[in-house]
């Protein structure tokens, strides 16, 4: 949670203490995210969900580092936790739609799998971006990441259901196959 505290504070120029209590708030729009987000595909679908989330994690990410007091902050970073909780309540749903739900824990798990190695890469990268001298550019940082966030809406505007497998109809009635007549 340092790291995060750190941000916050070099960001909206928060306290120590402040920053932290912040982040334990934005905690719950996280949480809160997974349930929101998930009731509202239902209504929208799956993939409109996905790129509601992606176009305002994009739009709150580029305007972040220019948010002229904290109450703007506070509320671009709440939207922001609120659309990254979402994808875990979207997610289960989503691979189970589309692979059944014989197949929905196996795809699931693949899917974290990459939400996984993008919080490995990511950091670093970002990092990099950020740079770690006296002065850090973070408005570098989130407009790189505000872009890729928007640039990624294509994902969901290109996702089709998978086609069902067709299968004959069996000449004989299951349980039949090798019974002697």
């Amino acid at each position: 949670m340092r790291a995060g505290t750190e941000r916050t504070k070099d960001i909206a120029g928060h306290s120590v203490a402040g920053a932290a209590a912040l982040v334990g708030v934005l905690a719950l729009f996280n949480g809160g995210g997974r349930i929101f987000w998930a009731w509202v595909s239902g209504f929208t679908g799956r993939m409109w969900a996905f790129a509601l989330m992606l176009g305002l994690q994009g739009i709150c990410l580029l305007l972040v580092p220019h948010a002229s007091n904290a109450v703007l902050f506070f509320i671009l970073a709440a939207v922001i936790y609120l659309c990254y909780g979402g994808g875990f309540g979207t997610m289960p749903a989503t691979s189970g739609d589309f692979f059944g739900v014989k197949h929905a824990g196996a795809i699931y798990g693949l899917m974290i799998i990459g939400w996984s190695l993008g919080g490995i890469i990511g950091p670093p990268i970002i990092a990099a971006l950020i740079g770690d001298g006296a002065v850090k550019n973070y408005t570098l940082g989130y407009t790189v990441i505000g872009i890729i966030a928007l640039v990624s809406l294509i994902l969901p505007a290109i996702t089709r259901m998978p086609k069902p497998e067709t299968t004959s109809a069996p000449d004989v009635a299951p349980g039949m196959v090798g019974e002697a007549d």
